[in-house]
């Protein structure tokens, strides 16, 4: 077993706060770092393995089955200079016109990553060492903003959830 010493040593761990999301809009009105100054918080996104029971013998025996992915949710910092809110409602308009009902299943669903590990060693270099790239992404659904008066010392934020095919380390 190792000894203190040994476990700070050969231990580095992954800061939370480090991290980086970048992607692009359809129709194009932000860039990447537009988007990585105003994004709050996200997350990794998961994935499972569903489980198919064969009988035999009066017992299941389980194989492996589809991966699914779950969806992905952003907190974006709602901006006076940059309004984020509107470039996903517009995007989301594109798929799917609120006025005609026009539905376009052709719209851009681009890719979009999130990069974290910018540590090396104790140095911050903003060099990310880990980088998840979502394919196909576009968003399902835009949280409403809360206003109250008795809310202080706070910016307005919103949450954005996206859809993707499948994500992979790049």
């Amino acid at each position: 077993m190792a000894t203190l010493n040994q476990f700070r040593q050969n231990f580095q761990g992954v800061r939370g706060n480090r991290f980086r999301v970048a992607g692009n809009f359809p129709q194009g009105n932000f860039t990447a770092t537009d988007f990585e100054f105003y994004c709050k918080a996200t997350s990794i996104p998961g994935s499972s393995i569903g489980v198919i029971p064969v009988g035999y013998k009066g017992r299941p025996v389980k194989f492996s089955g589809e991966r699914t992915y779950q969806d992905w949710v952003v907190q974006i910092y709602d901006s006076s200079t940059k309004d984020l809110r509107k470039s996903f409602e517009d995007w989301v308009d594109l798929m799917d016109n609120r006025d005609a009902h026009e539905v376009n299943y052709n719209v851009a669903n681009t890719p979009w990553t999130v990069e974290y590990m910018d540590l090396t060693g104790t140095q911050s270099n903003s060099n990310y060492q880990k980088t998840i790239k979502l394919i196909n992404c576009f968003p399902v659904d835009i949280s409403p903003i809360e206003m109250s008066y008795d809310v202080a010392d706070t910016f307005a934020e919103f949450t954005v959830t996206l859809t993707y095919d499948f994500w992979e380390y790049i």
